[in-house]
């Protein structure tokens, strides 16, 4: 629901926007055409959204990364901040409200284009 949510919000704003419904299928999407911006979850069933930044690093190290994830409250180890790490990574902890998703969204795109 969130996909969702995100999807329309940035399309609406301009913004072309593809979808995963899983890390698995965000890998199969980022080899066939490689984004500008990715957004991930952290915590996907098969292949996690660090698997899928790491991949991404990989084969398009420039590409800028918004992680987010919510469920780590009851994780013995928190991902995230190994994300940020990363060069063009971001961290969001969900609940995330749209008007705060947008100008990280631009940020990242426009460090991205410079």
């Amino acid at each position: 629901m969130i996909r969702t949510i995100f999807k329309r919000f940035l399309e609406g704003q301009g913004y072309r926007v593809g979808c995963a419904v899983d890390g698995r299928d965000g890998l199969c999407q980022l080899e066939a055409e490689p984004p500008d911006l990715v957004i991930t979850d952290i915590m996907m069933p098969d292949v996690d959204g660090l698997e899928v930044v790491l991949a991404l690093r990989e084969k398009h190290p420039g590409t800028p990364v918004i992680a987010i994830s919510g469920g780590m409250s009851s994780m013995p180890m928190d991902f995230l901040p190994m994300v940020e790490k990363f060069n063009e990574c971001r961290v969001l902890y969900k609940p995330i409200s749209l008007k705060d998703l947008l100008p990280v969204v631009k940020q990242l795109l426009d460090l991205a284009h410079d």
